[in-house]
């Protein structure tokens, strides 16, 4: 393990090394994930993802079960849909949330490694 080193050629590789890590570091999936990360960050978000994981939830149902007050529960369904995490479509005269496509993988890793996990210990 290397560190600040003081010969010339060592140095140069050193701080061709690590002007690589800046470059990696300036890139915007890092931007990106820490915004995700701080959608997820609130317990009842968390909750209403788990929710969808098994099936797709009109608003009374998520009400009914975490029991929260409406105007709550449709303020983080909110933000999970701008986050893309969820999409919403219409049964009838009831709007109905589901997890997007894309964000249910991740929904699933999440369960198994941090929820799961933490229940089985």
């Amino acid at each position: 393990m290397r560190c600040c080193p003081a010969d010339c050629a060592t140095r140069n590789d050193w701080e061709k090394e690590l002007q690589a890590e800046i470059e990696n570091f300036q890139s915007g999936p890092f931007e990106e994930a820490s915004d995700m990360l701080k959608v997820l960050g609130h317990p009842m978000r968390l909750q209403i993802l788990m929710m969808l994981l098994n099936r797709d939830h009109c608003v009374c149902e998520i009400i009914y079960v975490l029991k929260e007050k409406q105007n709550l529960i449709s303020y983080n369904l909110g933000i999970l849909k701008e986050a893309g995490l969820i999409d919403s479509y219409y049964r009838s005269k009831h709007k109905i949330y589901k997890l997007n496509g894309d964000a249910a993988g991740f929904v699933r890793l999440l369960k198994a490694n941090l929820i799961d996990r933490r229940a089985h210990t």
